[in-house]
This record gives C-alpha cells, sequence and structure tokens, in this order.
C-alpha cells in the first residue's frame, strides 16, 4: 500500500515539530535587538511581487517567554526550543492542518502488507551547509535516539521498531515488532547532520556545537543567538521546498507577561501567545492587534509526586480534586476562555471521551472521602495527619504566569477548606523544570500540551517517568490499556479501549486535571496570513508576509 506518494512538498502547512514536549507555550519581552532597528524597509532588497500580490521580504518578530535550553532536538527539555526548531528543522513527514500526515523530506511512503515495516522514498535535500541529507541522516539520528549514551526523552516512543535500514541513499525501511496503529507517528523524529554527528561522542552530546549553531534541514536557518535576549532566523537560501515569504524571524525573549503585551501594543513584537484573557478582551476593542481564539490541547493541571506518602492512595487523591473549585478558576482566571477537565485527553482529539464530567468543587464529599482512609485531625491544628504525617504539601508552579500564580491562592484555599495545607512555591521557568525532571516535588501545577494523536504514554505510562511520568505514577491496567489502544489499528476498535482507559484515570488519578483553556493569540495587523492552529500559533509562518509599506525594521547584517 502506497501513501502520501507525491513529487511535491505542500508549502500550505506548517510542521508539526514544535508539539513534542509538553510544558507549553507562553511568550514576550521588549528589549533592543542587535541586527534590528526601526526605521526603513526590512532586510534586503526584495524580489518583485509575485502573481499572488505578495512581494516576498520583511521581518517578523515574536515574542518567547523564555530562552531555548539547546536548540537540539533530542536533548531539548524547553517548549521554547521547541518552537524556533520546528522553523530549522523539517522530518520525513509532517502534519497538516487537517491532521493529516503529508510528505515533506519524503515524497511518500508504503506500509507493508503486514504492518511490519514502512519504507520512505526520499527526495532530493541538503542541509543548509550544503551536504546532500539522505537515508544516512536518517539511520544516524534513530541510532542517537536509542543511544543509551545520549539518554534522549523521545526514546520510549519509538520502542516499537525494532530496526531502521538506509536500502540506498534515497529509501530507508522501519521494522516494527508488532504492528501498530500509527506506524507513521512512530517514525517521524528528528533529523540531525551524520556528516557532523559521527565525528561526535554521544556521551558528550550536551557540550555539542550543534546545540548552538544547528544545521537546517528547514526553510529557515539560525544566525544568531542571545541568550535571554533574542534569536535571529534568515531564509535558508539552499531550502528545496518553495521558499518563505519573510526575510528574517526574530524570537524576543520577554519572560514578563506585562512586558510582552506591552511590546505587541506599542508595535515592538507582532505576535503574542496566551495572552491573558482579560487582555484578550480588551485588545479585541482595538485596531492594531487581531485576537485569535483556537481550540486548544492544553489542560491546566495538579500532578501528585506518588514518591510522597501523602499520595499514596488513589482515595486520598480523589478527595483533593474535589476540594478544587475548576468554576471559579474559569471564571476568575480565564474570564469564561476554558472549560472544566475531566482527562488527560483533551476534546480536540479524536479519542477523548465525551461523558466524563469533571470534578465539582464539594469539600463535604472530600472531607467524607479522606476520613474513610485515616485522615483525622488527630492534634487540633486544623490540618488533617495520618500515620504522624500532616496532610501538607508544597505545590511547585512557574513564576511569571498569573493563572498559575493567582491560581495557587484559590487551591491553598479551596484546600484548607478540607484539612489540607498548600505551600505555595513559585520558581523561574528553568529551575522549575529542572526540579520536576529530577522528581523534586511534592505536587506540580502546570500546562500540558497535549500531542496531536491522542496517546498519553508519555504521561500515566509507568515506563515514561524520563518523559512527563514525573509523578512516577504506575497502574498495571493503565499500562495494559495504552499499549492495547497503540496496537488497534483502526479508530472503531481502539476508541473504547481510550474511553475505559480515560474511566480508569479517573478512579486512580495521576493528576487533577482542572480546565482546558481556549488559546489566545495576539497578532499584529501588519502581518498577512497568519493563522494559529492546535498544533502552534505559528503554524503556518512559512506563508506569513509584510506589505512593503508596513515594513519597519533595517537589518545590520545581511544573514549571509
Amino acid at each position: 500500500m502506497v501513501i502520501g506518494a507525491t513529487s511535491t512538498i505542500s508549502s500550505g502547512k506548517r510542521r508539526f515539530g514544535c508539539v513534542t514536549f509538553s510544558l507549553f507555550l507562553a511568550w514576550f519581552y521588549c528589549v533592543t535587538l542587535s541586527g534590528c532597528s526601526p526605521g526603513g524597509p526590512d532586510g534586503e532588497p526584495t524580489p518583485s511581487s509575485s502573481s499572488s500580490g505578495i512581494t516576498p521580504g520583511g521581518t517578523a518578530v515574536i515574542a518567547l517567554a523564555g530562552d531555548p535550553d539547546v536548540l537540539n532536538s533530542l536533548i531539548r527539555g524547553s517548549s521554547y526550543a521547541g518552537v524556533v526548531l520546528a522553523e530549522l528543522q523539517d522530518a520525513l513527514a509532517e502534519l497538516g492542518e487537517d491532521l493529516e500526515w503529508e510528505p515533506r523530506i519524503a515524497s511518500g511512503w508504503e506500509l507493508a502488507a503486514d504492518r511490519l515495516s514502512i519504507t520512505y522514498q526520499l527526495k532530493p535535500w541538503v542541509w543548509s551547509d550544503g551536504e546532500p541529507l539522505t537515508a544516512r541522516d536518517v539511520v544516524s539520528s534513530f541510532q542517537l535516539i536509542r543511544d543509551e549514551r545520549v539518554a534522549s526523552h523521545l526514546r520510549g516512543f519509538h520502542e516499537a521498531v525494532k530496526e531502521v535500514v538506509a536500502l540506498d541513499p534515497s529509501t530507508v525501511r522501519y521494522s516494527f515488532s508488532y504492528p501498530i496503529a500509527d506506524p507513521v507517528v512512530r517514525t517521524i523524529h528528528p533529523l540531525l547532520p551524520a556528516h557532523v554527528t559521527d565525528l561526535l561522542d554521544p556521551g558528550e552530546i550536551r557540550k555539542w556545537s550543534l546545540n548552538r549553531q544547528p544545521v537546517s534541514s528547514g526553510d529557515f536557518r539560525l544566525v544568531g543567538w542571545d541568550h535571554n535576549q533574542s534569536l535571529v532566523l534568515v531564509r535558508n537560501e539552499l531550502y528545496p521546498g518553495p521558499a518563505p515569504n519573510l526575510d528574517r524571524v526574530v524570537f524576543r525573549i520577554i519572560p514578563e507577561e506585562s512586558s510582552r503585551v506591552l511590546a505587541l501594543e506599542t508595535g515592538e513584537v507582532d505576535l503574542v501567545d496566551g495572552l491573558p484573557p482579560v487582555t484578550a478582551k480588551r485588545l479585541t476593542l482595538g485596531n492594531q492587534v487581531r485576537v485569535v481564539e483556537t481550540s486548544g490541547r492544553q489542560f491546566y493541571y495538579v500532578v501528585w509526586n506518588l514518591k510522597n506518602p501523602v499520595f499514596r492512595d488513589a482515595v486520598t487523591r480523589q478527595a483533593l480534586s474535589l476540594a478544587m473549585d475548576r468554576q471559579r478558576m474559569i471564571d476568575t482566571l480565564m474570564l469564561g476562555y476554558a472549560s472544566p477537565a475531566a482527562s488527560c485527553i483533551p476534546p480536540a482529539m479524536w479519542n477523548h471521551h465525551p461523558s466524563l464530567v469533571a470534578d465539582p468543587c464539594d469539600p463535604k464529599r472530600a472531607r467524607l472521602l479522606l476520613a474513610s482512609v485515616g485522615w483525622a485531625d488527630t492534634d487540633g491544628d486544623g490540618i488533617l495527619d495520618r500515620d504522624g504525617h500532616p496532610l501538607r504539601f508544597t505545590v511547585l508552579t512557574k513564576h511569571g504566569d498569573p493563572v498559575r500564580e493567582n491560581g495557587l491562592v484559590i487551591l491553598r484555599e479551596n484546600l484548607q477548606a478540607v484539612g489540607a495545607e498548600l505551600v505555595p512555591q513559585v520558581l523561574e521557568h528553568a529551575t522549575g523544570l529542572d526540579r520536576l525532571r529530577e522528581g523534586n516535588f511534592d505536587a506540580y501545577f502546570g500546562r500540558f500540551n497535549a500531542n496531536l494523536y491522542g496517546d498519553p504514554t508519555g504521561l500515566v505510562h509507568s515506563k515514561s517517568t524520563d518523559r512527563f511520568n514525573s509523578g512516577h505514577y504506575a497502574n498495571a491496567r493503565v499500562d495494559s490499556l495504552i499499549e492495547l489502544g497503540m496496537s488497534l489499528v483502526e479508530h472503531p476498535d481502539a476508541l473504547p479501549v481510550w474511553l475505559e482507559l480515560q474511566e480508569e484515570l479517573t478512579r486512580d488519578p495521576a493528576a487533577a486535571y482542572l480546565f482546558y483553556p481556549r488559546r489566545l493569540v495576539g497578532v499584529s495587523r501588519r502581518l498577512q496570513d497568519v493563522r494559529p492552529h492546535l498544533m502552534s500559533p505559528v503554524n503556518n509562518l512559512s506563508e506569513w508576509w509584510v506589505a512593503p509599506q508596513d515594513r519597519k525594521y533595517r537589518s545590520e547584517q545581511s544573514g549571509k
């Protein structure tokens, strides 16, 4: 069976690479950027207008809330790195806006009749340094993912792949240990240049120069990275596909939300993701900024660290969830731009359980449940205790996100009403992520970006503690349902399994799922053809353009 065979590249979609990790996207900060100064046309002289009426050229300035950690997809831990890498890296295939797979570097693929192998044919492609991109790069990249010295977070995701072989320079075959539901998703992974990585020590991957100076296979390439200030991308002149309309893309690092919003309103940045609801409502009344609301695949949640004896039993976790006032959070923090959450598979996904209802705020029932598993206030201090352990725990969250910081205040009040004491701990993004990865926390109040294919393995499978299962959740029934669901080829066959999984997670919760926020993206009206999507707010960046009369930056360097 030949799937997706074609000799052309779809230029109407944006790539899927920015959605592969999950403590996600906020954006922003206004600084003077070297390489960019107001007053004059963007960049170098541009070609004449195309038949579509678009004149290529111009600069888009996008706000990021944090600096990337490394620009190496095999080891990155930051969602901000994913946003940038999505513009530098192409894969064999990509998800289109209809969430169907489309060829990219591959011209097409053939799935064996027994579904135990899939073979890709590669188009002629080159790296930004001029070297050809071949099947050797594909095989080498996959071997690095599997290399224990690399310790890539992607390793478990591709566990079903038994072997990857280059049949010739333009043909690569993946073999599976067993038939799987979506063979394409399990074989799409980051590609690194073998002519560079073959000379490097995988055990020293965190010291590779590629982490800061990646070689591009995408339509842009990196020309500057001023840490905690900005990253500058320019059009990749060697890109084999259709050239992007913009000359340059500047990512400005703006940690503070108020500064991000100000930069958008004053025209110093062109796009801000994750607008606060109150800001979004205000900006909709003006003319300079367009607010785009997209259906989200995010959820806010509190994940429990099951290494803490406080959370050892499911009933305690159920009770704590019942203490939480989701509707108050939605009304006060989100101004209605959200809906209550009951599952780690959001409504945008094909296998979301539509009949599950989010836990109501029911302090009375929560107290009864806590009493049923031995929690009582034996010393009269207002805090329940059990076996000498008070029902007291620290909740870690990220600094600079008002939803999380103010949400902690609400959660603290909610839990106090049932005899639990929440101790807030608000840390900078990078520090908080380190604590999360190390398992050095009691509970974590965060936001998660679910993947696009409805697979919660990374969150709740017992083998995913090196991915997003930072709370060390383990449930044999959950593991077996995930494995069964991933093995069933047809959606109608798999759906009952996924529904049962979500029901099991209500009985034995890994986390308290709070609400699904709608994504609010602020876009300067000088940018044209910007289509934020549930995949990414910069989903179709290659199609963006700026009319010549609206260009206001001049490059200080040619970028060549």
